[in-house]
């Protein structure tokens, strides 16, 4: 069995996150909505920054860092209980190793410990593979935004799925 841990980024991990976070737009542009040439123009330290104060995870096969993904807090007093998954990716060799899982369950239990009661996200609707993990993961689709994305004249319907942190 592969030795998978999930923890909070920091500062620290900006570096292997952006080689991740580039990795993953590179092989899967069509999946996120920012673009590999976004990703790219944001300095490292603005990066360091970010994953010093925010919610973003990686889940490491020893000490390799081989997935990412984010957890964003709505802030809305009527909407504290909610919390985005953003920008989820795990390397294409660790797929089918249980580090996507690893992963989704360490953000789902740090959502948790921040009193979130309720996961969303969006997904391609032709992003079968996707859905189907985020299907067995115990997300559910809620709705669909026709749409939703426009990418060289072409458009995206995305799906809107949900989970229960109990």
């Amino acid at each position: 069995m592969t030795d998978l841990s999930v923890r909070r980024l920091t500062g620290a991990d900006a570096a292997a996150w952006r080689a991740l976070r580039l990795e993953g737009l590179s092989t899967y542009p069509e999946a996120f909505l920012t673009t590999y040439d976004e990703a790219a123009a944001v300095p490292l330290d603005t990066i360091a920054e970010r994953l010093d104060i925010g919610h973003s995870f990686g889940v490491f096969r020893a000490a390799t860092l081989v997935g990412i993904g984010s957890l964003i807090p709505l802030t809305k007093a009527q909407t504290k209980h909610r919390a985005e998954l953003g920008a989820f990716f795990v390397q294409p060799d660790a797929q089918g190793s249980g580090a996507a899982r690893a992963l989704i369950d360490g953000i789902s239990d740090a959502a948790r410990d921040l009193g979130i009661r309720q996961l969303e996200l969006f997904v391609a609707a032709s992003n079968g593979r996707a859905i189907a993990f985020y299907t067995r993961a115990g997300f559910q689709e809620v709705g669909q935004i026709p749409n939703a994305t426009l990418s060289d004249g072409h458009a995206e319907t995305d799906l809107i799925m949900i989970r229960a942190i109990t």
